[in-house]
């Protein structure tokens, strides 16, 4: 235990080294935005790659999508009950910043550094079910609730989750996993040389994109979502934590990507609803913060 709540703060450590660095003006956002591309194109997907070498597909960790994708489906509902007096502005906050997780960006890069390759492809299951979710069916759902053009068609939404490298390595693999086919030690071997920087870059990457302003007036409205958050994501972890049958691996890597902070896509599909942008981006800057402290101590006592 003690071993990974060391190697998880040393986590930690490397987001405020990247905060740090960029308060003192030696990086910006914009360094941040390039150290993402490199993140997500080429570090995640090998840590991906090579969390497939000894993984073997089971039909029953399927079920774990469906509870992502359900998640969605309730917070959504959640949110819209919520927002029934807020107006347009609040449908379109709570249905954006409820439903979704920061999963590709944020929390595979966080276990890819800690857990094994088993709970890297729990991980991944998970987003499988979300991925769909918060990269347009959420926005077409709450486009429609507000009566906006949602401007996109569902089979375009759900393609579009191909635009991600790591998605699609993920995908390639699961199916090659699901037909027992072993792809050559050179190309895992030749991942393995770039994964170990995965986590490191990507710590350093959430550091220089952490902002704090925002009109602190609005409180009430990120503290609501964040509790509700974390209410599903505890009841997430302890009935799927105490209750599945999976191995160890994979019922602590699902119990800790349930609390995943809020999905980096919302800002953009707020912004193209004319919605508050800056609550949303203070509201995901809080969902961070929970995440870096949550995350380590259930990796560290789960």
């Amino acid at each position: 235990m003690a071993g990974i709540l060391l190697r998880a703060c040393f986590f930690l450590l490397m987001v405020i080294l990247g905060y740090g660095m960029k308060k003192a003006g030696v990086l910006t956002k914009d360094d941040g935005v390039a150290v993402a591309r490199v993140v997500l194109n080429i570090t995640l997907p090998c840590a991906i790659l090579v969390s497939f070498r000894t993984f073997v597909f089971e039909w029953g960790y399927m079920v774990i999508p469906l509870i992502s994708f359900a998640a969605n489906w309730a917070m959504l509902g959640i949110g819209y009950m919520i927002s029934r007096r807020s107006g347009r502005d609040g449908r379109i906050f709570y249905m954006l910043e409820l439903p979704a997780y920061n999963i590709g960006n944020f929390t595979l890069p966080f276990v890819s550094g800690i857990l094994g390759a088993t709970g890297v492809v729990a991980t991944c299951l998970f987003d499988m079910g979300n991925s769909p979710m918060c990269l347009g069916l959420n926005f077409m759902v709450t486009a429609l609730v507000i009566g906006a053009d949602p401007g996109k068609s569902l089979v375009r939404s759900v393609l579009s989750i191909f635009r991600k490298p790591s998605f699609t390595v993920y995908f390639v693999m699961l199916m090659l996993s699901m037909l027992s086919i072993q792809l050559p030690d050179v190309i895992f071997d030749f991942a393995g040389m770039i994964s170990p920087a995965n986590g490191p870059m990507a710590m350093i990457m959430i550091g220089l994109m952490l902002e704090f302003s925002s009109d602190r007036t609005k409180v009430k409205e990120v503290v609501t979502v964040n509790a509700v958050r974390l209410a599903l994501a505890a009841l997430i972890a302890v009935l799927f934590f105490t209750l599945s049958p999976f191995p160890y691996d994979v019922r602590k890597a699902v119990a800790i990507t349930a609390f995943s902070p809020i999905s980096s896509a919302s800002p953009a599909f707020v912004s193209e609803l004319k919605g508050d942008v800056e609550l949303v981006g203070f509201a995901s800057t809080v969902s961070i913060i929970i995440s870096l402290i949550l995350m380590p101590l259930l990796f560290a006592f789960l």
